[in-house]
């Protein structure tokens, strides 16, 4: 009696042909059907169905998590209403219009992020990036608030069109393998050296003359008056990473809660008096209200419940004349180089995070240049209404470590930025000393990945290093991308006369990187040759 065929006994390159009415997807054949299906011109919008909306099913989430885990997302990031409020206000005099111009571009942006490319990734105005449009762009090249921003539109404008015709994912595939790894634990270094300082975080690290920074001692409350924030961000971090260890769903939510009512409760109790006293080492208890108030001593406490919000000085004052100055492209191709490497360093690192990349490292076809053309639009749309470069945010971590899955967790966000909007007096005082522990926490998370490293080759951990060292160090994440790349650069070519030497490829590097495999060396090949000659003939079927 013959045995029924089984699965494992069918031949392993045996195609199983397609279902009726339904069609085998066609592999590019031609040279141009390569080049559009690397760079993933073509849109992706099956999460758009009434029968998985948003893919909640395939990707194992649900309603509840995703609008717990955007919640989470926007309190890490709430810190940016008031700080790039403050930040550009030195330069363009209309505070209130910036904050709701921040509210509103993160917004729009993180809307269109979770429509167009089903990733929970949060965006608003960036950090760093700001600081170049006030410091470098408006005080030291000396151009008009209003032109600069005129050349963040036109860098939103070209960054655009590049996320539309694929360059930015070419980019992102271009990388040197170890250069990829290293961007997201680099960038986890990044978010935890952000969340150890004082005026985002926990204040445990201060600056130093001689070292740089060194740990904000003494730890007592008697030496020391900025102990007690310290104290009480460990009491969160402690509580936080427990809860995480035990499953706890929404943890870090629970904790940035914690830490924002223990802090609020004490200043409306002390008031001027408050242990947890900003800015950090401007306060002590030895000074009186009116010294207090002279050093700008305050504690995060809300004063108003809501309060009417409109824009009417920073919108649509774009000057077009300033296209004529050389100095304003140059401010437009670097807000440009920037906000790509930025965004792109993020997105990698946050979506291997998610666990959205493949074995190869590349994120999904279709959907990545959707989330690329989300931030160039929010960059236009936010200059339009007054702010700096908006960009998509390595907080955005901490909605995946808390289960964010889908466009939904990047919705959620921008619904609560739009409710910052009227509300931003109670939710734009959400303390650091609750904030920065979350982001140590996610640093931590994010060097998941690095003992994927190929530590024991040097060509391919150097660069590596060097990326994750430069994006803390520098405070700039595309710094760190640009370090480790044109390390890995230079020794391939520094490389090549010995590869020639040894009649090795000297490309051979190089090939791989682009995705070309290398041809077997000749010697390879006569030696296949001899074997297969030497080989016994095959028997008769």
């Amino acid at each position: 009696m013959a045995a029924e065929p089984t699965a494992t006994m069918e031949p392993m390159d045996v195609e199983t042909p397609a279902p009726k009415g339904k069609e085998e997807p066609k592999e590019p054949e031609t040279v141009m059907e390569k080049i559009v299906d690397n760079l993933g011109v073509m849109p992706d919008f099956t999460h758009l169905s009434l029968s998985d909306p948003f893919h909640l099913k395939k990707r194992e989430s649900n309603w509840y998590t995703e609008l717990r885990a955007g919640t989470v997302t926007f309190l890490t990031m709430a810190y940016i209403l008031p700080v790039n409020a403050n930040l550009l206000g030195i330069v363009i005099p209309y505070k209130d219009d910036i904050l709701v111009a921040t509210a509103a571009a993160a917004c729009i942006g993180c809307l269109l992020m979770g429509i167009l490319s089903n990733f929970p990734f949060g965006l608003a105005p960036g950090m760093g990036v700001n600081a170049y449009f006030t410091f470098t762009i408006v005080l030291q090249y000396g151009i008009p608030w209003q032109d600069a921003l005129t050349a963040v539109f036109f860098s939103g404008l070209f960054f655009l069109i590049l996320s539309l015709v694929g360059l930015r994912t070419f980019i992102v595939k271009i990388l040197p393998r170890g250069v990829q790894i290293a961007v997201g634990s680099g960038i986890g270094l990044f978010l935890c050296f952000i969340g150890l300082q004082g005026s985002q975080g926990m204040a445990l690290v201060v600056a130093n003359p001689a070292t740089l920074v060194q740990l904000n001692t003494p730890l007592t409350v008697e030496g020391n008056y900025d102990a007690s924030k310290m104290w009480l961000s460990v009491v969160v971090l402690i509580l936080t990473a427990t809860m995480l260890a035990l499953k706890v769903p929404g943890a870090p939510l629970v904790g940035i809660v914690f830490g924002t009512l223990v802090a609020w409760s004490e200043c409306w109790a002390r008031k001027d008096d408050s242990a947890f006293n900003y800015p950090i080492g401007a306060c002590n208890p030895m000074q009186n209200a009116t010294e207090l108030a002279d050093a700008g001593c305050f504690c995060y406490a809300p004063d108003k419940f809501a309060e009417t919000a409109n824009i009417k000085n920073t919108a649509n004052v774009f000057n077009w004349g300033a296209v004529k100055d050389p100095g304003f492209w140059v401010s437009v191709f670097t807000l440009l180089y920037t906000d790509i490497l930025d965004s792109t360093g993020t997105f990698y690192a946050v979506a291997k995070r998610a666990g959205f990349t493949d074995s190869k490292g590349n994120l999904p076809k279709g959907n990545a240049n959707m989330a690329f053309a989300a931030d160039a639009i929010a960059t236009i749309i936010g200059s339009c209404l007054g702010t700096s470069t908006v960009t998509t945010y390595a907080e955005s971590a901490s909605g995946v470590v808390d289960g964010g899955r889908t466009g939904l967790t990047a919705i959620t966000v921008g619904l609560w930025f739009a409710i910052a909007i009227p509300f931003a007096p109670l939710l734009s005082e959400i303390p650091p000393l609750a904030s920065g522990p979350i982001l140590c926490i996610v640093g931590a998370l994010m060097q998941k990945h690095i003992n994927e490293i190929e530590w024991g080759d040097v060509e391919e951990a150097l660069p590596a290093f060097a990326t994750l060292v430069l994006i803390p160090y520098t405070y700039n994440i595309a710094y760190g991308i640009i370090g480790g790349t044109f390390f890995w650069i230079i020794m391939q070519i520094l490389l090549m006369p010995v590869r020639l030497i040894k009649k090795e490829d000297p490309f051979i590097k190089f090939k791989i990187l682009f995705g070309i495999e290398p041809k077997a060396e000749p010697a390879v090949l006569k030696e296949t040759a001899e074997v297969e000659e030497s080989a016994p003939p095959p028997a008769d079927s």
